[in-house]
């Protein structure tokens, strides 16, 4: 339980965080080791004292496996968090982002749907980037500061 503590000790001196798509995965599937960090960050943006952004790749990466499984149950229950949870916004892509993504994913060599959250996190005003993706949080740490969700476990 001290990761866990030493983790909101971490996000709590941020206010706008973007979260890489697994880090939401983690929260909505339940996994082990990861769940109760990423319940500890959810409850602290429900009790409105973090902001979250995603950006819609997140969106569209969540939805893939319940859409090629058929599962409209699922598909159901990732539109209802992403449309209800309070202080959870998506942030839809403009040029200034598209622009940006692509500067980052030259200067980088990060995949574009990677480069397209590092660009929507920089052009929201994210003061973070959680994720576990090491690669991605490695690169991204050059334009924001980063977590690796893995280093709290």
């Amino acid at each position: 339980m001290a990761k866990v503590e030493e983790f909101v000790k971490k996000i709590s001196a941020h206010q706008n965080i973007m979260l890489d798509t697994n880090a939401i995965i983690y929260f909505l599937d339940g996994t082990p080791d990861l769940f109760d960090l990423m319940r500890a960050l959810f409850e602290l943006v429900e009790q409105d004292r973090l902001k979250i952004t995603l950006s819609v790749i997140s969106e569209a990466e969540l939805l893939v496996k319940p859409y090629r499984e058929k599962n409209s149950t699922a598909i159901e229950a990732v539109s209802f968090f992403l449309e209800e949870f309070p202080n959870l916004k998506i942030n839809l892509p403009n040029m200034e982002i598209s622009r940006q993504a692509a500067k980052i994913r030259a200067e980088s060599g990060l995949r574009l749907p990677d480069a397209m959250i590092v660009a929507t996190a920089i052009n929201t005003q994210c003061d973070l980037l959680l994720g576990n993706d090491i690669g991605l949080m490695q690169k991204a740490s050059s334009y924001l500061p980063t977590i690796i969700l893995s280093e709290y476990i």
